[in-house]
């Protein structure tokens, strides 16, 4: 147990008393990340053979069912430790910026339950702007990380997330004391990841025709192949969309598939065909990272599409891969938002993301 809450502290730190800033909202932030809120339960298993009983391959992600999540923590804590910390890929991307000096603002939702108490608590204790609708009837969400072999197995039910409301959003969107949009002349980014995509497609029609125009681009993490795969129309409106698309080589490829494509190759030159300037980002873990785009800079038209591959950080020594692909985006925004060149900006992801690696949870050392 001692090794757990060394972990928690690590992700968290045990020091940081910085007020929280939820309710209060000065100012509206260069990034705004739309999310789940995940109770996470972390759970070290010596072999696989819960997993294999619930047949969930090593390494896997997925959602289940509440009442099979629930048997699955109660099995997996039976005779181990098991860490509780609030999860969620956009929260991540959050907490790391933060890290890196850009302030970002978080949308999402929780249940009117004790979980849900106990996470609004810890995210305004680390000083994390964050919206949290509470959905009542509803609990909050929860997702099981089982590690086996330094290899995660993730499954979660996303519970209240699902019912995050357009309504409450349209209302903050345009209250004068409560809204979180820059003017439309000055440069903001709203980053939907992935796993926030099922459930949400009256909240993601309202970000497309709303709030994404002129200076205001949209950031689309694929999250994970499934993802793609149950959702394909939605995900492919949304990459078409986006100025900033990320995801893994698998996510890609899943994509490329949904779009009629033979690789991920004819998949970009695909998208960047639409003519609007485009980022797209192939991470690959040691194989580095591809960039595919046709990006000049911010106010200037698209210019010839270009595919540059770059090498992956050396990494000494691998501690916990869960949050790579999270900090990566948030080096990249970092390192855009301080008007760096495209190159400089994936250099500087691959270095946070190399850096986050090394440490228990998806935390900067």
């Amino acid at each position: 147990m001692e090794y757990l809450q060394y972990a928690y502290e690590k992700i968290f730190g045990a020091d940081d008393t910085t007020e929280g800033t939820q309710g209060v909202y000065h100012t509206p932030r260069k990034v705004v990340c739309f999310g789940n809120v995940l109770l996470d339960r972390i759970v070290m298993l010596e072999n696989p053979e819960l997993l294999e009983r619930y047949e969930l391959e090593l390494g896997s992600k997925g959602e289940i069912d509440l009442e099979t999540l629930s048997k699955i923590v109660t099995e997996a804590s039976n005779g181990s430790s098991c860490l509780s910390k609030p999860g969620g890929s956009a929260l991540n991307t959050v907490r790391i910026l933060k890290h890196l000096g850009t302030d970002a603002q978080f949308f999402g939702a929780i249940g009117n339950d004790k979980n849900g108490e106990h996470l609004r608590s810890i995210i305004a204790e680390r000083g994390i702007e964050a919206r949290l609708q509470t959905i009542e009837d509803v609990p909050t969400g929860q997702c099981v990380c089982l590690v086996h072999n330094d290899n995660p197995t993730l499954y979660a039910n996303i519970g209240a997330s699902a019912q995050f409301s357009v309504q409450q959003l349209t209302h903050a969107a345009v209250h004068e004391t409560q809204s979180f949009l820059r003017p439309i002349e000055r440069k903001q980014v709203i980053y939907v990841e992935g796993f926030f995509v099922p459930h949400r497609t009256e909240v993601l029609e309202y970000i497309l025709r709303d709030l994404v125009r002129e200076r205001r681009h949209l950031a689309v993490n694929l999250s994970a192949p499934y993802i793609v795969r149950q959702n394909t129309q939605m995900m492919l409106k949304l990459a078409n969309r986006a100025m900033f698309l990320f995801g893994n080589r698998q996510e890609f490829e899943e994509l490329a598939t949904a779009a009629g494509c033979q690789g991920v190759d004819q998949l970009g030159r695909q998208l960047l065909q639409a003519g609007s300037p485009k980022i797209i980002l192939i991470t690959n873990g040691a194989n580095g990272v591809q960039l595919i785009t046709n990006y000049e800079d911010e106010l200037s038209p698209a210019g010839e599409q270009r595919f540059e591959d770059y090498r992956a950080q050396r990494v000494d020594q691998m501690v916990d891969a869960t949050g790579a692909g999270d900090s990566f985006v948030a080096g990249f925004l970092h390192g855009w938002l301080e008007k760096r060149s495209v190159g400089e900006c994936v250099r500087l992801a691959s270095t946070v993301a190399a850096k986050v690696v090394t440490q228990m949870g998806c935390n900067l050392p």
